[in-house]
């Protein structure tokens, strides 16, 4: 019951965002694996040892390894991905974030999992007369902490020599808008960017918020592509396959004459938002979602026959004036999911390129931007590769490996969008 409490006010910190009861029920199920495992090795130990004792403090023991175990299984399996609500995610923003370098999310979050065994211990130990024990387990807290906090700097230290190592660099603009904007005001936006000459222009995810009847973004950006002079990923719902009748979110990259040179389509679709796995049933609170947000009436759920098709994981190669570089496009949530990023490092890429859309996001965005870049701190970190990212309600920038973090503020500056221009090491 403790661990269910626990688990349903904390993913409160998550769940809020979509006020979607499935997802939040669906993740619970699977973190109530802890408590289960729990009982049964506690079982299992007071057996074994004939001592409630040894079984206490082999239980604390195992927390840390149980905990970190379905946190991440929880994380990975749920209808959507939850890293951002992992108990290692909230040292994104801490000086710890360096042991990232170690292990990812899943070291970090097996870090703070010990602390709070140990800290377990002294509770349980409290009132005891075990006053040296609670004296060595607080020392070895702090020692754990001082040395986490060291291990992070060098680790830290050593992914900026790294970085700054990179002999090939290229500049780059990275655009991030409001709901507001729209075709209207692309002109201003193109003289902007047309007055500090890049190699590379990034821009968000669904920019115009096309409707999903066609390819209607796609002569935009070959034309401001070749005016110019530049590579351009865009992100926008295409059609593609026989007839045209295959509906895919999809990075697309435009060499400087227009041309697409690559397609990146979505791998990991949004539940809801992107496709429906439970048929022709509605939850009861479809109506209700309908009259408070009539644009959801695009969302999946609410058409199956509006669903997303499922693309595979690939790289896309940008050439520029000296040379070319391999990079990954993971789409909005894609970014999510850690193991992928680290398959895509493997295959060769030098950098990750992540275009957002927020539009669904009605509650909480400020925290919601807050715990996603925790996560993207983390995966630079661990990958030692640099994440850019560029949003509709999001901010424009770029995360280093060092957790250098030059991100612009999407709402500032009274326009409907804002520009980041920056160099970026490859």
């Amino acid at each position: 019951m403790g661990a269910v409490l626990f688990r349903l006010l904390f993913s409160l910190g998550t769940v809020y965002f979509t006020l979607e009861p499935i997802l939040w029920v669906s993740s619970l199920l699977i973190f109530l694996g802890l408590p289960i495992a729990i009982f049964i090795l506690k079982r299992g130990l007071a057996r074994a040892f004939h001592s409630l004792f040894i079984a206490q403090y082999s239980l604390l023991f195992s927390l840390p390894f149980l905990w970190t175990f379905f946190d991440h299984l929880q994380a990975r399996y749920s209808l959507a991905p939850i890293y951002i609500a992992t108990a290692g995610n909230a040292f994104g923003s801490s000086p710890f974030v360096g042991l990232a370098g170690l292990g990812g999310l899943l070291f970090l979050t097996f870090f703070a999992a010990l602390i709070n065994a140990l800290i377990t211990g002294i509770v349980v130990n409290s009132g005891s007369g075990k006053n040296k024990i609670n004296l060595a387990i607080t020392a070895f807290i702090f020692i754990l902490l001082f040395s986490g906090w060291q291990i992070s700097n060098s680790e830290l230290h050593k992914n900026s020599i790294a970085y700054n190592n990179l002999k090939n660099s290229i500049k780059i603009a990275v655009v991030s808008t409001n709901e507001k904007f729209n075709y209207g005001q692309l002109e201003r936006l193109k003289k902007e960017l047309s007055s500090q000459p890049v190699d590379f222009i990034i821009f968000p995810e669904d920019i115009f918020n096309d409707p999903p009847f066609g390819n209607l973004s796609t002569p935009i950006f070959q034309n401001l592509a070749k005016e110019l002079n530049t590579n351009i990923v865009a992100t926008y719902d295409t059609l593609q396959g026989d007839k045209n009748k295959l509906k895919y979110n999809s990075a697309i990259l435009f060499d400087n004459r227009g041309n697409v040179v690559g397609v990146h389509n979505k791998n990991r679709l949004t539940f809801v938002g992107e496709y429906w796995p439970f048929g022709n049933w509605r939850p009861p609170l479809t109506d209700w979602l309908k009259k408070r947000n009539p644009e959801i009436k695009n969302y999946a759920i609410f058409d199956p026959k509006n669903s997303d098709y499922r693309g595979e994981r690939n790289l896309l190669t940008a050439a520029f004036q000296k040379n070319s570089a391999l990079f990954a496009s993971p789409i909005c949530l894609e970014v999510h999911y850690p193991a992928d990023l680290k398959e895509y490092k493997k295959s060769g890429a030098k950098f990750i390129v992540n275009p957002t859309s927020n539009r669904w996001v009605s509650i909480g965005l400020n925290h919601f931007l807050y715990l996603a870049n925790n996560l993207k701190k983390i995966e630079t970190v661990w990958l030692n590769l640099p994440i850019i990212s560029s949003g509709v309600r999001d901010f424009a920038g770029i995360i280093l490996p060092d957790n250098q973090t030059r991100l612009i503020d999407y709402q500032a500056g009274g326009k409907n969008y804002r520009v980041f221009i920056g160099e970026i090491k490859y």
